[in-house]
């Protein structure tokens, strides 16, 4: 039987991050989510065709268990590595919680996985832009304006400055990487970040 040719594409993140809403959100899956608890408990695939022309056959994405879900990561590595091993494109997806270490820490044990004989993309997805947990001192912070459906201007400098952060913390811990602000549950910038992961194929 002849394999078929995929674009695999590899989502990690700490756990509570919107890992697989986004996912969803991108491709029209339907993996369980549910906003208290991580339902995310083992390696998940789902691969979608490509017209045909293409330089793969189809896209093929991996979800996988959410970073830190365990005092340890150990009990998830496999799964990790296999889908790292295996992907042309890896993204992070991130938010403004700045708890970076345990991501850190992760990255670099994964550097050893990625296959030295692909040309390997590395993206991440600032997700929650809209999230309230950076606010002013009055309380008054509104990070989006609705009849735009886009940040709002004070929400796109605390863009920026996360940015900045997330080059600091990250650089050469895996791979060159750009970064995306997304907004799952607002649909924002989704079209523009999947154009981003599948640019590769």
């Amino acid at each position: 039987m002849k394999s078929l040719k995929s674009y695999k594409v590899c989502f990690i993140g700490r756990t509570g991050n919107g890992k697989t809403s986004l996912i969803n959100r991108l491709f029209g899956t339907k993996f369980s989510t549910d906003p208290l608890i991580s339902c995310t408990k083992e390696l998940y695939s789902v691969s979608f065709m490509l017209p045909e022309g293409k330089t793969y056959e189809a896209v093929t994405v991996y979800d996988t268990p959410g970073i830190g879900e365990f005092s340890s990561d150990a009990r998830y590595m496999r799964f990790y590595e296999d889908a790292v091993c295996n992907a042309d494109c890896i993204v992070l997806v991130t938010t403004f919680d700045r708890t970076d270490a345990p991501v850190q820490r992760f990255l670099k044990k994964l550097r050893e996985c990625i296959n030295p004989n692909k040309e390997v993309r590395f993206i991440v997805a600032l997700n929650h832009i809209d999230s309230k947990i950076i606010t002013d001192s009055a309380g008054e912070y509104e990070p989006w304006d609705n009849e735009k459906n886009q940040p709002s201007e004070e929400c796109l400098r605390n863009i920026d400055e996360r940015i900045g952060i997330v080059h600091t913390k990250f650089d050469g811990k895996l791979l060159p990487f750009d970064v995306i602000p997304v907004c799952a549950a607002r649909n924002y910038n989704i079209d523009k970040l999947k154009l981003e992961i599948i640019s590769g194929h």
